[in-house]
């Protein structure tokens, strides 16, 4: 099967979010994309900004925050590659059980992790805290190494598609974490932050290029299911759609700030 390959590279929080919707809308046919951040949080769908996030720090240092259209925690978007992958549920390449469709996604980012010589292991269980941190807690089928969270994921279905997207960590910074969100539990402390979370540097002790991260990705997935990879572009449909959902949603206070109720 034929799976488009788009690289968007790095940009602003607004926009990032704004085409993983654009290619939910416009999708026809799988759909792999990868990108990278200006430094950013992205907060879950039903998450309270004004409670768990550090809204001073972020303003102080510039870091966006963008609210998902998908679940989970928070993640400060720094030192990471993020990948999407969108279709349509007709396309019959994960079932309806969301848990075993979220265990096929994890088993081609481990075959793209192996790739850079890390051994990753898909968690069975779920462990959550009182945390704000995405990379705190774990959920079903998410990736460990040495029993540590390297990336984590995020998933939504939509008028008959599915878009499901997280980040791999580059690296972690333990330490502006723990400033950035809000908790008064100690386990959301930089030391216990360090004995939860791993990266890439952290495992192979150097850094990585965003582009060999990127073709290791690119490869797990084509082995994974089996894709002829095609390397694409944003349509016009696809930047027209992700133009206004930049203006007139992710850039907005309203959408950000306030509490949802409404669904996309």
């Amino acid at each position: 099967m034929q799976c488009r390959f788009i690289d968007t590279g790095f940009n602003d929080a607004y926009t990032n979010m704004a085409v993983d919707e654009a290619l939910l809308n416009c999708c026809e046919i799988p759909t792999l994309r990868i990108y990278g951040w200006k430094p950013a949080i992205s907060i879950g769908y039903s998450q309270n900004i004004q409670k768990e996030i550090n809204l001073e720090e972020c303003k102080r240092l510039n870091i966006g925050i963008v609210r998902r259209i998908t679940g989970g925690k928070a993640v400060y978007h720094d030192k990471e590659l993020t990948y999407s992958f969108i279709l349509p549920e007709n396309a019959n390449l994960l079932p309806k059980d969301i848990t075993e469709s979220y265990r096929l996604i994890a088993n081609a980012l481990v075959l793209a992790i192996k790739k850079i010589g890390i051994k990753a292991e898909i968690k069975n269980q779920v462990e959550k805290f009182l945390t704000p941190i995405c990379f705190n807690s774990s959920n079903w089928y998410e990736l460990a190494v040495n029993n540590k969270k390297i990336s984590g994921s995020a998933q939504r279905r939509f008028n008959g598609k599915i878009l499901q997207h997280g980040p791999i960590l580059m690296d972690f910074d333990h330490e502006k974490n723990a400033l950035l969100f809000k908790s008064d539990n100690e386990i959301n402390n930089p030391d216990n932050l360090k004995k939860r979370i791993t990266s890439i540097k952290h495992e192979l002790n150097k850094n990585i290029s965003y582009n060999e991260l990127t073709e290791a990705v690119k490869q797990g997935f084509k082995e994974n299911f089996n894709f002829n990879i095609v390397k694409d572009s944003l349509t016009e449909e696809e930047k027209a759609s992700a133009e206004i959902l930049k203006k007139e949603k992710y850039s907005t206070e309203e959408w950000n700030y306030g509490l949802l109720t409404k669904t996309i």
